[in-house]
């Protein structure tokens, strides 16, 4: 056991968590071998156009949901090609031939447009897990990980059903049964689908020995000495992972382990050991929290090893008046996924203070924000580099949202902005505490870049640069409309930090707001108008 060397690369993550031409065509389509030509004549058409299906051109594939119009003008002929079995794509034309059958129907349109400053549709770029150096649970697919409940001697459980029946609620729970939502049917919401997460749930098991010889272990194995800060016992073992192995190696017999292993990267996906005994919430070790962490041997089981695991109590379960409360779990899956904590650990410190103050990767409530969305591939950013106005859907719906760049270069790992139109509605509606209870835009600044290595005087090894406890620059910021600061300061959101219709981010809201390198932005994000669907939200460079 290489303690010394793996503990400094993973001591952090102990936290309490934690993408034409300009001339005539003709063109000549053949359907049932009968031959038909036609030609199109360009023409000059105005900068406003939408769509009811996915058009494709040499540049960008623009997605049905949204509507652009720019505000800049340069003459280029765009030839669309649209194939369609249901429906029919209205466009500004001026000569349009139509061939029919009973089975599909294409139309061949050229015009000239003065529309260039189109969104980009980005494809191909990396996401978190592409740069993680191992992998917990996969972000999308069908997954099941596999949890242990354990009692000890000293703290035994008495309704076993009960706890078996609660704890079955709160992994695979369908969104009616449980008062906020289950570990499945959340992360099926917020990744609109993408990620089928169910549970295996196995015990009671009795650990070998009581709660305190654990708890003796672990302030065994995280003992310091007050001079030199060298650990006292270099060898002393791990507590989480000596009863992991318990657990593994009692249901060996019962238990493909290989089963649990949905991206064949040779480690179990993800485990859960949720534990019996009372949390210490603000003093006595830490053992008794919840948190996410990395098996410390490298012992195998039908071929895999442990890897990443969930360390909980019971008892969270139980905490508020809700009949079962799957959040804590939630947000420890959010790790399990490659996450970081978006809340301030030591905010009175020098360094950036208040975290992100809401959302589930920081005050454990509602849904993820759209950039831990963007990270696991969950959505896609409408990349924009150019000025421009789009209609901008309800998050809530598909996910949209803009990410406002200077020069995009395939990678989310850089510094920009994210818009997003926030409702409180879905994951968001029940938790009408710490979270914006009005609808409105939300603008995040975003400094995501990677490549530092790992700084040994940050409280948690993270891959990012920046993070939200201990660097200068944040991970990620809400921006404040109202300019008041609160979430630095008290780490507490108000619906005044939404922006609202006639607001201007870079114009009337924070005139001069830089990036990080201390450049001026010299862009404007500005709310033309939001209704009960979209938003129109114009960004101008300048």
């Amino acid at each position: 056991m290489k303690k010394i060397i793996m503990f400094l690369f993973l001591f952090g993550l102990i936290a309490f968590i934690i993408s034409c031409d300009l001339k005539n065509t003709e063109n000549t389509t053949t359907i049932n071998n009968t031959s038909s030509s036609t030609s199109g004549t360009s023409s000059e058409v105005t900068s406003t156009w939408s769509t009811s299906s996915d058009i494709t051109t040499n540049e960008v594939t623009v997605p049905s949901s949204t509507a652009y119009l720019t505000t800049e003008s340069t003459t280029t002929t765009f030839h669309f090609t649209v194939v369609s079995t249901t429906a029919t794509t209205t466009l500004p034309t001026t000569n349009t031939t139509t061939i029919t059958n009973t089975a599909t129907t294409i139309t061949t349109t050229t015009f000239l447009t003065t529309n260039t400053n189109e969104p980009i549709i980005p494809v191909g770029y990396d996401l978190l897990q592409d740069e993680l150096e191992s992998v917990g649970i996969p972000a999308t697919g069908d997954v099941k990980v596999l949890v242990f409940v354990v009692d000890f001697v000293d703290s035994q459980i008495t309704e076993t059903t009960k706890v078996m029946d609660d704890v079955d609620l709160a992994f695979n729970g369908n969104s009616e049964d449980i008062d906020f939502e289950s570990l499945h049917s959340y992360y099926s919401l917020s990744s609109y689908g993408k990620l089928n997460l169910t549970a295996d749930i196995f015990g009671v098991y009795r650990a070998t020995h009581n709660s305190s010889y654990y708890e003796q272990l672990n302030e065994n194995f995280y003992a310091t000495d007050p001079y030199t800060g060298e650990y006292l016992y270099n060898d002393a073992p791990h507590p989480d992972s000596d009863l992991i192995y318990e657990l593994l190696e009692f249901y060996d017999n019962q238990i493909n382990y290989n089963d649990y292993d949905q991206n064949q990267d040779g480690f179990i996906d993800g485990i859960y050991v949720l534990y019996n005994h009372e949390i210490s919430y603000e003093s006595g070790s830490d053992l008794w929290w919840a948190y996410q962490y990395y098996y410390w041997y490298e012992d195998s089981f039908d071929g895999v090893y442990p890897n990443y695991y969930v360390w909980s109590g019971i008892d969270f379960f139980y905490e508020g008046d809700e009949n079962v409360n799957a959040r804590t779990i939630i947000h420890e899956t959010g790790h399990m996924l490659g996450l970081d904590d978006y809340y301030d650990y030591y905010s009175d410190d020098l360094n950036n203070s208040g975290g992100l103050g809401t959302f589930m990767m920081d005050h454990t409530i509602g849904d993820h924000e759209p950039f831990s969305k963007i990270l696991l591939g969950w959505i896609t950013p409408i990349v924009i580099e150019r000025t421009m106005v789009i209609d901008l859907e309800r998050f809530l719906v598909n996910g949209e949202v803009l990410l406002i760049i200077d020069t995009w270069n395939n990678t989310i790992f850089d510094e920009y902005f994210l818009v997003m139109y926030y409702t409180p509605e879905g994951l968001n509606e029940l938790d009408q505490d710490d979270i914006f209870t009005d609808s409105g835009i939300l603008i995040f600044h975003i400094s995501a870049e990677i490549g530092n290595g790992y700084d040994s005087e940050s409280y948690y090894y993270s891959i990012f640069n920046n993070n939200n406890t201990d660097t200068k620059n944040k991970l990620i910021k809400i921006i404040e409309a109202d300019m008041s600061g609160d979430i630095d300061k008290y780490a507490i959101v108000e619906n005044s930090d939404l922006f609202v219709a006639g607001d201007g981010f870079g114009r009337n809201i924070y005139s001069t707001y830089r990036w990080y390198d201390n450049k001026a932005i010299n862009l404007e994000i500005n709310v033309i108008d939001i209704n009960s669907e979209s938003a129109k939200i114009e960004v101008k460079f300048k």
